[in-house]
């Protein structure tokens, strides 16, 4: 207690100190006017008295040394008052420091931003107590489905969830697209029926009511729902009398009975929240793969553990249930890490363009510190002949380095909450609304925490790499040269180094930018053949309880496509499962070619499947290879045909023989029927990420019609003027149906592709800052070394040295730095192509010619950055030189 007491006292005594200076001046005064009194009265004279009075008290001002010392924390004041020299230098010192400010600015700025999305998107998508218990479960068949079709059969999940001693709790989970009629007016909403501890599982409780009871989980006593705070804000204007009210799902009454705190939209972004009863039919049904399932692990329980115990229940199903799970294999993935697959390429790689601005700023900034020093090496001089250590200029040194940081990290904090919104805002809601974390992007306090730590380490780090680089020189030889010895051993080598580094930086960054926004142009034109700036777009959802049969679905979608084409400047009208550019994968399924040896269940081949009227190729302008596509006459009456896309055939068919070939859905034992192929299109992109155009099997509307499909209209003129006919026509039909995601194609394409827009963009604002700095770096990196050299161009040009070969000598060592500084950077570039290529899906490819170009640019800019020391140095006079020498 004695101890902290005068800890505590120490730490005062450093805010205090001029007031406790003045008090313990009054106080010693007060003792030596006692004792020069006592002499007097004892005979002395006054002179003598006071003689005597303070030989007693042992020299007043070392008493005084002596009380600071133990009243105060030393090296915090000598840290404080580091700090306010280092203010008076930088204020003494405009340019330099606005210079070295805004170096640092961007290079922090650029990774508070970056960092800002990553901790968003990777680190914390989801707002859940232990994130990282939290895992996904589904049932692998052999086959890659995209993030879409990670699903599980029902009875499958109870085994792990009676059989695994790992979880805590498993949930399962089924979504889409449920019709709200309010009114007399029907709208889409996003909704998930889920199990009774769905919200216990993810760790949340309502803002307000409850959540479901076991009692809801039986058919017919499930009709009540839980709603998002959005949902309930948007569509009922946060009327606080909503709980017990009922509102018409799916043509059925439910009792609203809670809603949930804001943010809460799990999964992405679901807006309201029903009860999954499952019937006893349902409940043994392992052949469909039907619900998505989110465990919580037991705490302890590693993510290797609960594998192993879940893939020993899922061999057991195998050898158990052979004809519905035998290519079945269970996998676990922390919730987190959901979209990593898209998310961590795309942000792990400007995160690290973001660190290669930061390390060419502090090679930028470096440079400019290291010529600093030299320029100050009378004052070190003067320091040290008065008896400061290494240590003691290390500390005064990083005390200045550390406030610039400190100072860029500020400017760079004031501009990340701009450019952070900016970012976030930059992409359409109707893309980022699928993204986890996405609205959760923002300068928050792990960010600001993180811009701070980062500023420290790199002020730390440059003080440390100064001290570490520098020599003690000899006061007295110092100050005889009047400082132009150098401070710093091997300065030019070091020097040279961080502009060979700025440069091989520049020219990566750039060459990504480069690629990126050719990865963006490639991505454009990919869908350019569809002509979709005249192409209308929306999404039809039957509502459940009507259209029971093929047959009545069958009749709408025909009236709906002919009542549409009759519209007039209507050129084609057609429905499709899944409109290219949608940003979610095709169906994928098992394939069996007729005629050909039977394949084990992990042998089978797969293809995406897309089901869509015949108007659908040639609304979209997809090419025709050969044969023929379906027509209304294939029908369900008719005998079953489907079209394939060219690499299908291309792959299962090289010969080109696939014409009149016959293929059925699943494995060689399915009960699926026999379908002949009758043409072959050419390959459909359909998505981004998608390396290539995957095999595809297009199968008509009219044989497997589909509740729910994206309707396509090809008009003459504006598609947005098309789109209240085209709703009035659906309301004709039926105003119970609801129409979702009304808008042109084009629109859906621009959206689909805004990331790699966004990432070119942000590149190519890496690489303009990459080519600011580094020619910087040159520049004054040369005008410092020209200045050095007065005196020997001064010599040389005295000697009868032509001016143009100075000009030469200039330019040279900047073409040197410049050049080695880009054979260095071309490897990495190589090398980092490659990683771009196998993470980025393909869409990044090494083109040479890129390279070369920005190998010029740097090496123009360079010379030019170069040409104004050259020209200086042309101009010395060599008297003056002289002179100076």
């Amino acid at each position: 207690m004695r101890t902290l007491r005068a800890a505590l006292l120490r730490l005062a005594g450093v805010f205090r100190r001029q007031r406790g200076e003045q008090e313990f001046a009054a106080e010693i005064e007060s003792h030596l006017r006692i004792h020069i009194e006592d002499n007097v009265r004892a005979g002395m004279s006054l002179e003598q008295a006071r003689r005597n009075a303070l030989m007693k008290l042992g020299g007043v001002e070392q008493t005084k040394e002596l009380y600071r010392e133990r009243r105060s924390l030393q090296l915090l004041e000598t840290i404080l008052q580091d700090f306010r020299y280092a203010m008076r230098t930088l204020r003494k010192n405009p340019g330099f420091a606005s210079i070295a400010v805004l170096t640092l600015a961007l290079g922090i700025g650029a990774n508070t931003a970056m960092f800002s999305m990553v901790n968003a998107l990777l680190l914390h998508p989801y707002n859940f107590p232990e994130l990282d218990r939290l895992v996904m479960v589904w049932e692998n068949r052999g086959i890659d489905e995209g993030v879409e079709a990670r699903f599980i059969a029902a009875p499958d999940a109870a085994e792990l969830q009676a059989n695994t001693q790992v979880f805590d709790g498993l949930t399962m989970f089924r979504c889409g697209d449920l019709n709200l009629s309010r009114g007399g007016d029907v709208q889409s909403v996003l909704g998930c029926s889920v199990s009774m501890n769905f919200f216990d599982v993810l760790g949340a409780t309502p803002a307000s009511g409850r959540t479901f009871t076991y009692d809801e989980a039986r058919p017919g006593a499930d009709q009540s729902v839980v709603v998002s705070f959005g949902f309930w804000q948007r569509r009922f204007g946060a009327d606080p009398a909503l709980l017990g009210k009922t509102i018409q799902i799916r043509g059925r009454n439910y009792t609203v009975v809670g809603i949930m705190p804001r943010g809460f939209d799990y999964p992405v972004p679901m807006e309201l929240w029903t009860p999954l009863a499952l019937t006893p039919e349902e409940r043994a049904d392992r052949s469909q793969l039907a619900f998505s399932a989110l465990g919580r692990l037991k705490a302890g329980v590693s993510l290797a553990q609960a594998r192993s115990a879940v893939d020993g229940v899922s061999q057991r199903l195998r050898q158990q249930y052979p004809n519905t799970n035998g290519n079945r294999r269970t996998e676990l993935l922390q919730l987190r890490k959901e979209l990593y697959a898209y998310t961590l390429p795309l942000f792990g790689l400007l995160q690290a363009a973001a660190g290669l601005v930061l390390l060419l700023a502090c090679a930028n900034l470096a440079n400019l510190l290291f010529a600093r020093i030299l320029g100050r090496q009378r004052e070190f001089a003067v320091r040290t002949a008065l008896g400061a250590g290494r240590w003691r200029l290390a500390r005064l040194l990083i005390t200045e380095t550390v406030l610039l940081s400190l100072v860029g990290a500020g400017v760079a904090i004031a501009a990340s909450f701009w450019s952070v919104k900016l970012l976030r805002t930059s992409i359409s809601p109707s893309w980022t609304m699928w993204v986890p974390g996405w609205e959760g992007i923002r300068v928050d306090q792990t960010v600001l925490a993180f811009n701070v730590v980062l500023a420290l380490l790199v002020g730390i780090l440059f003080g440390l790499g100064v001290v570490f680089h520098g020599k003690q020189s000899e006061p007295h030889a110092t100050l005889n040269e009047a400082g132009r010895e150098p401070m710093l051993a091997g300065k030019n080598r070091i020097r040279g180094a961080l502009v060979v580094a700025q440069v091989t930086f520049a020219l990566v960054l750039l060459v990504c930018a480069g690629l990126t926004l050719q990865a963006f142009r490639r991505l454009v034109n990919v869908y350019q053949g569809f002509q979709a700036t005249n192409v209308l777009r929306m999404e039809i959802r039957l509502p459940e309880g009507s259209y029971g049969d093929n047959a009545n679905i069958n009749s709408l979608y025909q009236r709906l496509l002919s009542e549409t084409a009759a519209l007039p400047g209507a050129d084609a009208t057609a429905v499709v499962t899944n409109s290219p550019a949608s940003n979610v994968d095709n169906q994928t399924t098992f394939f069996t070619i007729n005629g050909r040896p039977a394949l084990q269940a992990s042998e089978t081949p797969s293809a995406d499947l897309q089901i869509s009227s015949p108007e659908y190729f040639r609304a979209l302008r997809i090419p025709l290879v050969t044969g023929r596509v379906y027509s209304n006459a294939d029908n369900s009456s008719s005998a079953r045909v489907v079209v394939i896309s060219r690499s299908m055939a291309r792959q299962f068919w090289p010969k080109g023989d696939a014409l009149g070939e016959q293929i059925k859905l699943g494995p060689a034992n399915s009960s699926e029927p026999w379908m002949t192929i009758v043409g072959v299109v050419e390959d459909v992109r359909q998505n981004w990420w998608n390396p290539s155009a995957r095999p595809t099997i297009y199968e008509p509307f009219y044989q497997v019609p589909q509740r729910g499909m994206v309707f396509l209209m090809r008009t003459a003129g504006s598609p947005a003027s098309y789109a209240s006919g085209a709703r009035e026509v659906v309301r004709g039909i039926d105003d119970q149906i609801a129409l979702t995601g009304i808008g042109t194609l084009e629109k859906e394409i621009t959206d689909s592709i805004a990331i790699i827009r966004i990432m070119g963009v942000l590149m190519a604002l890496f690489g303009a800052v990459a080519l600011t700095l580094s020619s910087v770096g040159v520049y004054g990196m040369l005008s410092e070394s020209v200045g050095r050299r007065t005196p020997e161009i001064g010599v040389r040009l005295a000697l009868g040295a032509d001016p143009q070969s100075i000009l030469r000598l200039v330019l040279g060592q900047a073409l040197k730095l410049t050049g080695i500084g880009l054979v260095i950077g071309v490897s990495i570039a190589f090398a980092v192509n490659r990683a771009l290529t196998s993470l980025i899906f393909g869409i990044v490819t090494m083109n040479l010619a890129l390279l070369a170009g920005m190998a010029f640019v740097l090496i123009a800019t360079a010379l030019i950055a170069a040409y104004i020391p050259a020209r200086r140095a042309m101009r010395v006079d060599p008297i003056v030189a002289l002179r100076y020498e």
